[in-house]
């Protein structure tokens, strides 16, 4: 099996592909991971070190860029035409758009049979020109009950469209005591802190965030709210708003960008996660990692955020107002034990739905289906 991935970078789609292939080579099959040998500058190439970090080196002979490079896409066709043609593989996966219009342009006589996994949640978000690439692929791998819909509306046929749940790490993310985070990270036992993970941006509507603490620190004294994560904008997008309405280091707080096992403590510190808007990875896998932990979560209705959060059991799927996520915010800081049953039903829901062996046996059967039927 041979996967292709174009981009350099590890975000996004990068971990859940590269999960995907690792777990499918563990299961015994044979799968070679290619991605972007093309660095812009003198970029790290973040998933070449990633990946090999975690047992599955990716071979970077292709440029595979992320985006449309008509001289290097043409160059990695002919290269790839070569490959196949070489190492005779019986099926070819693409992960992103630039690299299966480059996988579409190497095939001859639509052999060996081509897949794709879609990680857009929402149909508007998916391009105009991958639309047609995607029609041409044998099996489409998405998570999202909404951007199935979508393409079975635009004439691709339902038997051909295969839904997954999205993986997480349950061994790693798992509920824990962040009794010790909490305390480095400034809050007191009796804080009640509610935590988002996300890149600062415009577009992940922090000014809905603010407004919505601002509302909340009002009702309850020990209401904290800590942003996890880093960006070019923070300080106009969230710094600056948080310190003109006089919340910041009283109820909004800064602490950066956390990696590994810190990152997993900084997460069992909360008591409540909140999502607002999905980045570049459409599943929305901060979700699924603080549902594993054991948290609640408070999410809007954007994307695949109504599937994952089960409304009312593991969480909050709330209307894009500050008054509603103030409200809720309020309700569970006032309810420990709404707080912990919540908290317990994340945990099992996430058991349940996002085990990657799970996920590995649904595309393995998928792959034998797809062969048998290109014999």
């Amino acid at each position: 099996m041979l996967h292709l991935f174009s981009n350099y970078k590890w975000t996004g789609p990068a971990e859940p592909a590269h999960a995907l292939a690792a777990g499918l080579r563990d299961r015994g099959l044979s799968v070679v991971f290619r991605s972007s040998g093309y660095t812009k500058g003198n970029a790290t190439n973040h998933v070449a070190e990633r990946g090999s970090a975690c047992g599955l080196a990716p071979v970077t002979d292709l440029d595979l860029s992320k985006h449309r490079k008509p001289w290097r896409d043409l160059r990695d066709t002919r290269r790839l035409r070569g490959i196949l043609a070489a190492e005779h593989f019986d099926l070819l996966h693409c992960h992103l758009a630039n690299d299966t219009r480059i996988a579409l342009g190497a095939l001859r006589g639509g052999l060996p049979p081509l897949v794709r996994s879609v990680y857009e949640t929402e149909p508007e978000r998916i391009p105009r020109f991958d639309l047609a690439s995607l029609a041409r692929a044998r099996r489409l791998f998405v998570f999202s009950r909404g951007v199935e819909a979508a393409l079975v509306a635009r004439g691709v046929a339902r038997e051909r469209i295969v839904a997954l749940e999205a993986t997480v790490d349950l061994a790693r993310f798992r509920p824990g005591d962040g009794s010790a985070a909490r305390r480095r990270l400034g809050f007191a036992p009796e804080d009640f802190v509610a935590g988002i993970v996300a890149r600062v941006q415009p577009q992940r509507r922090f000014d809905l965030l603010l407004d919505a603490a601002e509302r909340a620190a009002k009702e309850c004294a020990r209401f904290r709210l800590v942003v996890i994560g880093r960006g070019s904008k923070l300080e106009a997008t969230a710094r600056e708003p948080a310190r003109r309405r006089g919340l910041l280091d009283r109820v909004v707080f800064f602490p950066g960008y956390f990696e590994g096992e810190d990152y997993v403590d900084v997460l069992r510190a909360v008591d409540v996660k909140l999502f607002l808007v999905p980045g570049t990875d459409g599943t929305a896998r901060a979700v699924r990692e603080a549902l594993a932990c054991g948290l609640p979560v408070l999410a809007t209705r954007r994307g695949v955020l109504p599937e994952l959060v089960r409304d009312g059991v593991t969480g909050r799927v709330l209307d894009e107002t500050p008054e509603a996520f103030a409200s809720a915010l309020v309700a569970l800081a006032r309810e420990p034990e709404l707080r912990r049953r919540m908290g317990e039903a994340a945990r099992e829901d996430a058991e349940a739905r996002f085990s990657l062996a799970r996920q590995v046996e649904t595309v393995a059967a998928s792959y034998r289906t797809v062969i048998e039927e290109a014999a």
